[in-house]
């Protein structure tokens, strides 16, 4: 779960990176938003994950059980924290 967890937070730098680097060489335009959506979403998802991973570390594997993961899959489909 720690990994996971870790994993979460590094996921969101790549797209940054990326955006920064076409800003420089003044790609295409409609390149830019769509690699931009792209990190736009990204971060969203990334945030929910953060939650989520928290959420298990915070309670201990010892403790989780199957109302947990269901509510782990509504928090990421409806993007909201239900946890």
């Amino acid at each position: 779960m720690d990994f996971l967890f870790f994993g979460s937070l590094i996921s969101a730098v790549d797209p940054v990176a990326v955006l920064a680097v076409f800003e420089e060489v003044h790609v295409n335009e409609t390149l830019f938003i769509i690699v931009f959506g792209e990190s736009f979403l990204n971060d969203a998802i990334t945030v929910v994950l953060y939650k989520i991973f928290n959420f298990f570390v915070e309670l201990g594997p010892e403790h989780i059980c199957a109302t947990d993961y269901v509510k782990v899959v509504a928090s990421f489909f409806l993007w909201k924290t239900v946890l």
